[in-house]
């Protein structure tokens, strides 16, 4: 099942080009949790979060990240996330947490050519949504996010369905965002007490966190680390 890119071939944003997101997975960067690049979080600062889980597989991988501009973000939503996406729903033969070194047209090739029964309607839905994304390359950053967003809401609506296995992601143009996210996924939202005990801190310590992290250089190195660290599965 071949997949037409072409009409994007224009693009020169580096990080439109698979390789080099096989350079940084062939290196051990932090593309799933952390501060990619080792960068502080900025105004130009994209946080995700994004979720992967397969009960019959024990995956369960989920973590916040930020990225140092929405450009980049794209290009490990493209190269990184699909990809590997993509591989762990459909291919029923491995175990465990894998990330495709391959660009995502070859790893959806080959995944078809050894799955017997493979659900071609998810199959396409899945590279519907590479395709959307391979279409946002040449927008500005403004209409990025708006496109970002929509990505989030759409996709999530069709793979976020079953208990046993979903995927999942959510992109925050602010740190402060994080926090309503944090309390609505929790539930019980009217249950202060419940939350913090799930999020092992009170409400109060979460909300300040995220409102200042631009302004306190502390927070700011530690404040993905602390996501990471205390958050439950928020998806």
């Amino acid at each position: 099942m071949k997949i037409n890119t072409n009409q994007k071939s224009i693009c020169k944003n580096p990080y439109k080009n698979y390789y080099f997101w096989e350079y940084k997975i062939l290196n051990g960067s932090d593309l799933w949790e952390g501060y990619f690049e080792n960068k502080s979080i900025t105004e130009s600062s994209k946080i995700i979060y994004t979720g992967i889980l397969d009960n019959e597989k024990n995956i369960f991988h989920y973590g916040f990240v930020v990225y140092p501009s929405i450009y980049k973000l794209l290009g490990f939503l493209q190269h990184i996330f699909l990809p590997t996406a993509f591989f762990t729903w459909f291919d029923r033969e491995s175990h465990g947490f894998y990330i495709p070194l391959a660009p995502y047209e070859n790893v959806v090739s080959e995944v078809i050519d050894y799955t017997e029964n493979i659900d071609l309607t998810l199959v396409n839905s899945m590279n519907n949504s590479y395709l959307f994304l391979n279409n946002l390359w040449l927008f500005d950053e403004e209409l990025l996010t708006v496109g970002l967003n929509s990505f989030c809401e759409k996709f999530n609506s069709e793979w976020d369905k079953d208990n046993t296995q979903k995927l999942f992601l959510k992109v925050f143009d602010t740190p402060s965002e994080v926090f309503d996210f944090i309390k609505n996924s929790i539930g019980w939202s009217d249950f202060d007490d419940f939350i913090e005990e799930e999020i092992s801190m009170s409400l109060d310590t979460l909300k300040f966190t995220c409102d200042n992290v631009l302004t306190e250089p502390l927070l700011n190195k530690k404040y993905i680390d602390i996501l990471n660290t205390n958050m439950p599965i928020l998806f």
